[in-house]
């Protein structure tokens, strides 16, 4: 983003009205993001999700987003999905617009959240566009991650992939590397499911902590754990959005870094 949009998008944040959430006051503006007017879901300065405004209104409009494609080129059936954390709903509006096969759950804690991405950020619209409601492809899900998590492994409910993109703030939801969460989500997916948590880490050196956590909670019960960075353009010792991929099962994803396979 260039100094002037920069500055541009400080003014339009500080004239935003404030929407008390669960993780503290939002801010919903538009800034130009790429030649492309952009309207972000802002808590504590840091964007949260985010749509366009013109025709790709069902567009992943941050690079990490499109990367969870990845998942349909592990040669697996992916039909039937899962996604903690629903935010704007940018990838599970992708979802549904560009893979007619796909259905999937969304786990959103924070009713003012799904509310704010209802009147700002299409849902409604996807809904309609799409008879959701009808067909059955989006489930809309008011719980804890965690929670839901663990009332799907003791009533056998089980994804072909689970996508995780839970923030405090900041930061990803660690409670998810908790032994207990950790094992609910394995119980949860099926022998050829993926489990892919976004992660703001470096990959290498002083900075990759949150890396080497995510890798070490999920290698104890994953037989095989990846990366997927999420920008090629960031130096690799700066935090970025990376996305650490699980599975029980070898899958080879284009792109991915070999973190942790079991011998």
């Amino acid at each position: 983003m260039s100094l002037l949009n920069r500055m541009r998008t400080s003014v339009a944040r500080l004239r935003a009205p404030q929407v008390e959430t669960s993780c503290g006051p939002a801010r919903i503006y538009v800034t130009n993001w790429g030649g492309r007017r952009l309207r972000v879901l802002d808590i504590g300065g840091t964007f949260q999700s985010g749509t366009y405004l013109d025709e790709g209104w069902c567009d992943v409009p941050f690079p990490y987003l499109a990367r969870f494609d990845a998942i349909f080129d592990a040669g697996i059936p992916m039909r039937d999905l899962c996604m903690l954390g629903g935010g704007g709903y940018a990838y599970p509006k992708h979802l549904i617009a560009h893979h007619e096969e796909v259905r999937i759950d969304v786990v959103e804690i924070d009713p003012a959240i799904t509310r704010i991405a209802r009147e700002h950020f299409f849902l409604d619209r996807l809904q309609q566009a799409y008879r959701t409601e009808q067909t059955g492809r989006l489930g809309l899900i008011c719980d804890d991650a965690i929670r839901y998590l663990h009332a799907c492994a003791n009533t056998g409910r089980t994804y072909d992939a689970i996508l995780n993109d839970c923030f405090v703030g900041p930061s990803a939801e660690e409670r998810l590397l908790l032994p207990e969460a950790v094992d609910a989500l394995r119980a949860c997916l099926r022998p050829h499911g993926l489990y892919v948590s976004n992660v703001i880490s470096a990959l290498e050196g002083v900075k990759s902590e949150p890396l080497i956590r995510h890798v070490d909670a999920l290698s104890r019960v994953f037989a095989h754990v990846c990366v997927l960075p999420g920008s090629q353009a960031r130096r690799a010792n700066e935090p970025n959005n990376v996305l650490v991929v699980a599975a029980i099962m070898p899958c080879a994803l284009s792109g991915s870094i070999p973190l942790f396979d079991a011998v």
